[in-house]
């Protein structure tokens, strides 16, 4: 999984002639190369499988588990400050990856594994994939390393508070533990193409260990910390330059000509599988500390260079291509980042196989022979047919997802409050809005299936219907917007989010009976829809049925009595229905939820606002001041606080503090 080439700064030696071997060992006297590694790294990768396995298991049985060992899980932490398993995971790989070298990519990594045995079986059947030498894609490990991790980090710290002044800073969390093993996992569905395409098609295209080489985003980090690693492979004087080392390696590194130029492995490469080692007839190999590679200095005079399949115009071109390839699949219609990466690497390979097809008079591919004199085989003819479907989804994928991008940027335009638009009496948008929310639809129809686009029916299908019912809610066309989500709930099932736009539609048209209605009926079949029966009770309130609101609430808390949200609802409801009792009881509810969390300081407010209701001053105060020092930089927060003050006759204090949270506002509508 290099990042770097080897050639210029560890310039090979002069040419070096090795031994032939004989498959059969009979014509030269001598045995095939053989390593006796394999299957003590066999044993131990299928070990590390078991422990994935039964991590899995003991999840399902229990309920929670231990954070996921996944080093993705690592973004979390840059991004939200939560310190995760797989973060300090990742961590004491990096650490150890400076010292050892890259010892997890060939002795821990399942993929690694998958990828290995894939390579076994092509051997089995008489395929012997070559590796791709590319200068350029050597790279992508590396800048998806930086896209994965040190991207949202840069970010966060030299962009946000530029362009997000009120961002809040984020406070180190711990979260050694989870209830939802699989949220940040791909379903099964998208697993085994995934496994597909960056076990076998990598290794078969471009050779063992090719997903290492050309796509994974940790070997971006680990391949230049091997170079810092005191531990590698070396070599003593025993050596003769035999070449059973290279003949064995997997991980497509020329070890006989690296330990005759450097004494020692320097590439980036090298997976520390021990092949060679065990290969060696002489014993001339070992694995142990000295100089670190990027310490390393040649033995011997270079004078041949080290040889790639394209030339530099063909490896810019493919660069484009692979960049192409990789954000096609990452849009709406959306590959997980691991697997858009394989994909990318593939159709690199694809196209300029093809392209050398016409390039060139001949071109051969494992055991089939593409092109010869000139004249395209049959087997050419199937290659580039193949090349031209998978380059043409890619296009065809890219094309839908550029579609709903230039449809959000337009949608941008549309800058009518949701309040608004579904207020019942909205306010007509102006002629800038109106272009900017039709040209977001056309663009958006694009990405829908036939006949109304020219897109296809996916998981993603119901996301675009929804922008686009919104988008027809601006134009005031509520009833085209009903019809499409009724649409796309018949097709799919109605899910929550679904329902609750149907609800909108109507109460945006002035229906808000039609639409507390609709909530309450499907409440009662879907109980734990939390977030749609909290927005049901705010419909039966405007509509005047605060009652209504209340026991809906009760009854959906009974079905979700840990729901937070239900609670607070719950509290509001009672806390403003003017009944001294059932205000009581509002206070004993956030009283509850305060129990949960403790810091929170909208809960401060709701408090306070109901023991000024009932006439408590003295504990209203306090909880208004409390909620200040929690949210110091909240404008509502402030206002509520100098609002209270001014009504008790503290005018100067609440001038102050009010004049702070109309700054605070001020710089929240800017920054929108």
């Amino acid at each position: 999984m290099t990042c770097q080439p080897r050639k210029e700064d560890r310039k090979p030696s002069s040419d070096i002639s090795l031994t032939v071997l004989s498959t059969s060992g009979k014509s030269s006297g001598k045995s095939p190369p053989m390593s006796h590694m394999g299957w003590k790294r066999a044993t131990i990768l299928l070990v590390v499988q078991g422990l994935i396995i039964a991590h899995i298991v003991q999840y399902a049985i229990m309920g929670e588990t231990v954070g996921p060992f996944e080093p993705s899980e690592g973004m979390k932490t840059l991004k939200d400050g939560v310190i995760t398993v797989g973060f300090l995971f990742f961590a004491a790989l990096l650490l150890s990856t400076a010292i050892l070298g890259r010892w997890f990519c060939g002795w821990g990594c399942h993929i690694v594994m998958l990828q290995d045995f894939c390579g076994w079986l092509m051997k089995k059947a008489g395929i012997r994939p070559h590796a791709f030498r590319s200068r350029l894609l050597l790279y992508m490990p590396l800048c998806l390393a930086v896209y994965m991790f040190i991207w949202p980090l840069f970010y966060r710290v030299a962009i946000a508070p530029w362009t997000i002044p009120d961002l809040p800073t984020p406070t180190l969390t711990f979260e050694m533990t989870v209830t939802n093993f699989w949220a940040t996992f791909p379903g099964v569905l998208m697993a085994i193409p995934f496994l597909f395409v960056c076990g076998f098609m990598t290794v078969y295209l471009l050779g063992s260990k090719g997903y290492c080489t050309y796509g994974c985003p940790y070997g971006g980090f680990f391949a230049p910390l091997d170079e810092l690693a005191p531990a590698r492979i070396r070599v003593t004087d025993a050596c003769d330059q035999c070449g059973h080392c290279t003949a064995v390696c997997t991980s497509n590194v020329e070890v006989h000509r690296e330990v005759h130029d450097f004494g020692m492995v320097v590439n980036q490469g090298c997976m520390k599988c021990m092949d060679c080692v065990s290969a060696c007839p002489k014993e001339a190999l070992y694995f142990g500390f000295g100089v670190p590679a990027f310490l390393a200095k040649p033995r011997v005079e270079p004078k041949v260079d080290a040889k790639w399949d394209m030339s530099m115009r063909e490896e810019i071109a493919l660069a484009v291509v692979a960049l192409a390839a990789f954000f096609a699949v990452r849009g709406m219609i959306s590959l997980p980042l691991l697997f858009a990466s394989g994909v990318a690497a593939c159709a690199v390979f694809l196209a300029w196989k093809s392209w050398a097809m016409l390039s060139t008079p001949a071109v051969r591919f494992h055991r089939f022979q593409l092109k010869l004199a000139g004249r395209m085989h049959a087997s050419g003819w199937i290659f580039a047919s193949t090349t031209a479907i998978v380059l043409g989804a890619l296009v065809y994928v890219g094309a839908l997802n550029a579609a709903v991008v230039f449809a959000e940027r337009a949608s941008e335009g549309v800058r009518t409050p949701a309040e608004v638009v579904f207020s019942g009496s909205p306010v007509t948008p102006n002629e800038t809005e109106i272009a900017a929310a039709q040209r977001a639809l056309a663009l958006y129809a694009y990405a829908l299936p036939a006949p109304v686009g020219i897109g296809f029916t996916g998981p993603w299908t119901l996301g675009v219907e929804s922008r686009m019912s919104y988008l027809r809610c601006v134009l005031g066309d509520y009833e085209g917007a009903e019809l499409m989500l009724r649409a796309a709930a018949s097709r799919e099932g109605l899910t929550e989010a679904v329902a609750t736009g149907i609800g909108q539609t109507m109460k945006g048209r002035a229906r808000l009976d039609l639409a507390s209605a609709w909530g309450v009926e499907q409440c009662a079949q879907h109980p734990e829809w939390e977030g749609f029966a909290d927005s049901t009770s705010l419909w039966l309130t405007e509509e005047g049925n605060r009652d209504g609101a209340v026991a809906l609430i009760r009854r959906t808390l009974e079905q979700n009595p840990t729901s937070l949200a239900l609670m607070r609802r719950l509290s509001l409801l009672l806390c403003e229905s003017g009944d001294d009792t059932l205000r009581a009881e509002g206070i004993r509810v956030i009283d509850h939820t305060l129990t949960i969390e403790p810091l929170n300081p909208f809960a401060f407010v709701a408090r306070a606002r109901a023991y000024r209701d009932a006439q408590d001053f003295v504990q209203a105060e306090a909880d208004f001041r409390r909620a200040a020092e929690l949210a110091p930089e909240n404008g509502m927060v402030l206002d509520s606080l100098g609002q209270f003050l001014m009504s008790i006759d503290k005018v100067r204090e609440a001038a102050g503090i009010l004049k702070q949270a109309g700054e605070i506002r001020l710089r929240e509508t800017a920054a929108r």
